[in-house]
Order: structure tokens, then C-alpha cells, then sequence
């Protein structure tokens, strides 16, 4: 409960902070187009440097224009906190970066490593011998937790926004609502498939390690791993973090979560098959703790 709070409040912090950085940058690039050519014209400036400074506006508004684009696109997606379908896309994907695996890992270390470390699994094993079957369920549940956390994040910082930050920060709209709802469909989907594979992945970690302390660290290190490997060139894109990326929708240009990855060498491969070596990497770990499971004592 602790974790999810911290989750929902951090969220919904990082929406504000960057849905207010949003709306300053574009206010003030605003600002500076209006009065640049303006400028030119103060008693102070002798004629000599007035036809300078006329002479130097275009350019000075070129590069201002070039920021304010940027600094739209920046809005646009900031703006997605303030919308109450959009607010969807905004936790989706903090849930699906560094705060929210790191989340899935922590609770799998407690909820399946801890059961090992506590002897609690005894009685579990003995009602459901099929180990597969026991962790899958659990993998399910750490799944469905995250989900529901995604949810109850989503509707705090939705309602924060209609009643306070869009007033107080005022952004472009996120979209007509037939384009809202087909992002917000198409990333609730990629992060509940990445939010699938991360849980069986911790659980699976879990169930191999076994003890919570060192389940974390180990997931923590994993999942440091893959994120400065998403970069590498050519390979970058087809591992774990390069796939998640692209799947969920990652483009270096969001200050709370997009940092967090290197941006992937381009490929033409949809992210959704270049995930697939992912998934066998974990099917491989599945197979390789029934296998262990099967030749030494489960507990």
C-alpha cells in the first residue's frame, strides 16, 4: 500500500511539474517572438544599430520558431495530465518506465521471493505441487495489481487537472477525441503487454534468487542494464529496452520518463517483433526454473 501511494503522489507530481515547465516554456518563447522585432525600435539604439538589429530578426525569429515547435509537441504531451482519457497515457507510460518496473520488481521480491525466505510457500506447494501454475498465478496478480495502480494514478491525476492544472497551466489541447481515444487505446495496450512481461519476468527472478533483499538488487541491476543497453547500435532496438521503447512509445522528448532511455538506432521492424526475443528470454528462464524445480527440492 506504502509503494502504491508513493506511485500515485509521485505521478501526479511529475504531471504538475511538468505540465507547469510546459506551459512557462511556451509562454515565454511566445513572448519573445512578439516583442523580438519590437526591440529594434528603443530611443537608445542609434539608427546604425537599429538597421542591425532588423537585420538580425529573421534569423533570431527562426530559432524562436524552432523552439516554439518543440516546445509544443513538449505541451501536447503535458497536456495529456489535464485530459480525463489522456490522463491514461501519461501513467501508462510512467508505469512503464524506471518508477513503475522498478515498482513490479520490489513487489515480486516481497510478494514471491519473501515466501521462500519466510517458508511460507511449504503450504502453497502443497496444495498446488505444479510450480508453473503457482507462479503464473502470481505473476497474474503482481500484473492486475499494477493495472489497478495505472487506473486509481490516472483518475487522481485526471481530476487534478481539470480542476486545477489546466487553468493554472494552461496547454494545447491533447487531440479532438477520436485521436485521444485511439492513443489512449494503443498505449494502454503496448504498457498492459510490457507491464505482462516485466511481472512474469520478476517473478520468475524471484522464484530463482528467493530472497527479497538480494531479489531487489538483482532486479534493480537487470533493469539498470537494460536501460543504458537500449542505445547500443543496430543490436540496441532488439533488446529489452530498445523494444519496450519503441512499443510504449518513448521519443527523448518528455523530461519525466522519456529521459530515462537512450533513444534506439531506427529500425524498420515493428517494436512489437522486435519484443519477441524478450519474451523467449523469459520463456527460457520459465523452462530453466521447471527444469531446476524438477531435479532439486522446490523449498
Amino acid at each position: 500500500m506504502t509503494l502504491a501511494v508513493l506511485f500515485v503522489l509521485g505521478s501526479l507530481y511529475c504531471a504538475v511539474g511538468s505540465q507547469s515547465a510546459a506551459s512557462a516554456s511556451l509562454k515565454n518563447v511566445r513572448y519573445n517572438i512578439e516583442t523580438v522585432a519590437q526591440g529594434c525600435e528603443t530611443e537608445l539604439n542609434s539608427p546604425e544599430q537599429k538597421a542591425r538589429c532588423r537585420k538580425d530578426v529573421p534569423h533570431e525569429l527562426k530559432v524562436l520558431r524552432q523552439y516554439e515547435v518543440t516546445f509544443t509537441a513538449y505541451g501536447l504531451r503535458a497536456a495529456n495530465g489535464q485530459h480525463p482519457v489522456a490522463s491514461v497515457v501519461w501513467t501508462m507510460k510512467l508505469a512503464t518506465s524506471i518508477p513503475g518496473l522498478t515498482l513490479v520488481v520490489l513487489v515480486a521480491a516481497f510478494f514471491v521471493a519473501g515466501e521462500w525466505s519466510r517458508g511460507s510457500i511449504v503450504p502453497r506447494l502443497l496444495y498446488e505441487a505444479r510450480l508453473s501454475r503457482l507462479l503464473a498465478a502470481k505473476a497474474a496478480a503482481v500484473w492486475l495489481w499494477m493495472l489497478t495502480l495505472v487506473a486509481v494514478s490516472s483518475a487522481v491525476t485526471g481530476t487534478v487537472g481539470m480542476l486545477y492544472t489546466r487553468s493554472a497551466f494552461p496547454l494545447p489541447s491533447p487531440g479532438a477525441l477520436g485521436e485521444v481515444l485511439a492513443e489512449t487505446a494503443t498505449v494502454l495496450v503496448a504498457g498492459a503487454a510490457v507491464l505482462a512481461g516485466a511481472a512474469a519476468g520478476a517473478v520468475v527472478l524471484a522464484a530463482l534468487v528467493r530472497l527479497p533483499l538480494r531479489t531487489s538488487l538483482v532486479g534493480l541491476l537487470l533493469l539498470l542494464l537494460v536501460v543504458q543497453t537500449a542505445g547500443m547500435p543496430v543490436v540496441g532496438a532488439w533488446l529489452p529496452g530498445g523494444a519496450l521503447s519503441d512499443l510504449v512509445g518513448f521519443g527523448g522528448l518528455d523530461s519525466v520518463w522519456d529521459h530515462f532511455w537512450v533513444s534506439t538506432a531506427p529500425s524498420t521492424v515493428p517494436a512489437a517483433l522486435r519484443a519477441v526475443p524478450t519474451l523467449l528470454g523469459i520463456a527460457l528462464l520459465w523452462a530453466f526454473l521447471q527444469r531446476r524445480s524438477r531435479t532439486r527440492d522446490l523449498v
